[in-house]
């Protein structure tokens, strides 16, 4: 009787003993599963918070025609490049450049008729050896003068500054170069100057493209020794000098601002600027 009543106490403990043992490990489960949520969850927001420093640390344009700071000086502006369109100064020269494009662009800005073409140029842009483009043109619907880009990997089309962001790498360099504006802006401003030639003979303008996709350390349009570059890039590194979307700020002083695509941040950096090097 004793022995029986032994083992009932034996079983009774081993029973009970066993029974929490399953909980706890369930618990421990539960407790490491969530530990898990939150470590994925806290990693995650890491992430997001590391990707947004990233972008914060980049101090990327606003165009001078949306800065209102400079809203006086961008009315006048789009009154002087209205008048030439209303003149058909710009429609011009749209109709001989048509005439020169791929089809394909042709169609695209066949389905723009507010945009009126003023100026392309054909290169690797985006660094992945593709035939893409660049083109200035007259914007009728917003009265600025605007840079397009073209991403062949993509068939798409995309405008500087307001579409794909622009950093102004110059801002930092290590020489003495200041300029007013941004390139879109200084681009319309050497237009209007050139103002009463163009009116009296439109396609003076296509004499000199403003607009090149070029290898700046080969192209004599270029004085890189007298220039100024950005911190981050080198004037003896023929790779950064490369695929450079090139536009001219003034024609009369060789003036030219350099872009290049960062892949990284998917925008274009001016990395190179000279101005008075006629």
């Amino acid at each position: 009787m004793k022995l029986l009543a032994s083992l009932f106490i034996l079983v009774f403990i081993v029973g009970c003993s066993s029974e929490p043992q399953t909980d706890k490990t369930t618990s421990l489960k539960r407790e490491t599963k969530q530990e898990q949520l939150v470590s994925e969850k806290a990693d995650s927001k890491n992430d997001e918070v590391k990707s947004e420093g990233q972008i914060g640390k980049i101090d990327f344009q606003t165009s001078t025609y949306d800065d209102p700071e400079f809203a006086d000086e961008v009315a006048e502006h789009r009154e002087s490049l209205k008048a030439l369109s209303d003149k058909k100064v710009f429609s011009a020269i749209h109709a001989k450049l048509i005439q020169k494009l791929d089809q394909k662009h042709r169609a695209y800005f066949k389905s723009k008729p507010d945009y009126e073409l003023l100026a392309a140029a054909k290169g690797d842009l985006f660094l992945e050896k593709k035939n893409d483009s660049g083109f200035i043109v007259y914007d009728k619907k917003n009265q600025r003068v605007s840079i397009l880009v073209y991403r062949e990997s993509a068939a798409g089309y995309a405008e500087l500054f307001r579409e794909l962001k622009v950093e102004n790498g110059l801002e930092t360099a290590n020489c003495n170069y200041s300029s007013f504006g941004t390139i879109d802006y200084q681009l319309a401003g050497e237009i209007i100057y050139q103002e009463e030639s163009l009116i009296k003979n439109p396609e003076n303008y296509l004499e000199s493209s403003p607009i090149q996709i070029t290898d700046i350390s080969k192209n004599e349009n270029f004085f890189l020794k007298d220039g100024c570059f950005a911190k981050k890039f080198a004037a003896t590194d023929k790779k950064e000098t490369a695929n450079s979307l090139c536009i001219a700020t003034s024609c009369v002083y060789n003036n030219w601002e350099a872009l290049r695509y960062d892949p990284v941040n998917n925008s274009f950096i001016i990395f190179y600027g000279q101005a008075f090097a006629d």
